[in-house]
């Protein structure tokens, strides 16, 4: 009944119908803070190699799709499999999900598999778990702009209360290979490994830098982008960006681990809160919203950011699968 195939030119003009039924349900369904590509562009994106995707076939007719990508070093990073209507939604995933396994089983041997699986994908959970998919429990949390006493409080941060020695700058180019060394050394060791092999080198770490200043992950804030510096060395970092519909991100934060319990981590998620939303006061940026996302298994980040005034805004399973 049903059957699939590698998206191909015949199937371009009624592919179109299945693609664009996901993006007006990304937002609402999926949970994606911004719009995903308009169709000639991913089809564009496909043509180039950009995007891979396997579709599901009813009748000959396109009504399901599987996208992911092999771009990222050492990783296959699963972006969204969608079915048209509510029928044996899972029986039809679980199709296009199982041609996705066979037909990446030889980079497998040597690249994980990266699924943030972000609102009804959750459902997906079971069959993803069955096929050794391990998963870590993300949360988005969310700092409120239109709450007063937040905005009263971040406003009152002091940027020279901090221990002797130490102070915050915002990011410029001079400590890129410094930002790249000290983003490498936090999370060598962190949860991010399992889905972002890019940080277990320096080499990956910069990579990550690099694709952040210079806004391929949305538009970088360099003012708001706060470094740590104890005796003019940098030992942490809080980096943020904006998207177009004005939601602010802080992708990554972190210390050096000698560093750790002052608080300073705290303090450089104040300062760059607090450089968005002046940001946003002086015209420069719009902006809805601030969020960032954090491992929940971890209830020193948790409670880190819920001191600075964010709250959990909703949670999703980040699945991933060791290579080989």
């Amino acid at each position: 009944m049903y059957e699939t195939a590698t998206l191909e030119e015949k199937y371009f003009r009624v592919f179109q119908g299945a693609y664009n039924d996901f993006r007006l349900k990304a937002r609402t369904d999926y949970k994606f803070e911004i719009d995903p590509l308009n169709y000639d562009d991913f089809l564009e994106s496909y043509k180039k190699g950009l995007i891979n995707c396997i579709i599901l076939l009813e009748d000959s007719i396109p009504t399901g799709f599987l996208a992911y990508t092999t771009v990222p070093h050492d990783t296959i990073e699963l972006f969204v499999i969608h079915c048209l209507g509510f029928e044996d939604i899972i029986t039809k995933k679980k199709i296009m999900f199982d041609k996705f396994l066979d037909t990446t089983k030889q980079i497998r041997r040597h690249s994980i598999v990266s699924y943030a699986m972000l609102g009804v994908q959750e459902a997906f959970k079971k069959e993803v778990a069955q096929a050794g998919f391990e998963f870590i429990d993300t949360g988005v949390v969310v700092f409120d702009i239109k709450n007063k006493q937040l905005m009263k409080d971040i406003s009152q941060f002091n940027y020279m209360d901090l221990p002797i020695g130490y102070k915050l700058t915002p990011y410029r180019d001079i400590y890129f290979e410094e930002l790249a060394e000290v983003i490498h050394s936090s999370f060598k060791n962190s949860s991010d490994l399992n889905f972002d092999v890019r940080f277990t080198t320096l080499d990956g770490c910069r990579d990550i830098t690099y694709k952040i200043t210079t806004s391929i992950y949305g538009r970088f804030l360099p003012q708001a982008s706060k470094m740590l510096l104890y005796e003019n060395n940098l030992v942490g970092f809080c980096l943020a960006n904006v998207t177009g519909d004005g939601i602010a991100n802080l992708p990554l934060i972190g210390i050096l681990e000698e560093h750790r319990g002052q608080k300073l981590s705290k303090a450089m998620l104040k300062a760059a809160v607090l450089d968005v939303v002046k940001l946003y006061q002086g015209g420069i940026i719009e902006l809805n919203e601030i969020n960032a996302s954090l491992d929940l298994n971890f209830p020193a980040a948790v409670k880190m950011y819920e001191s600075a005034g964010f709250i959990q805004s909703y949670r999703y399973s980040q699945a991933y699968l060791p290579k080989g």
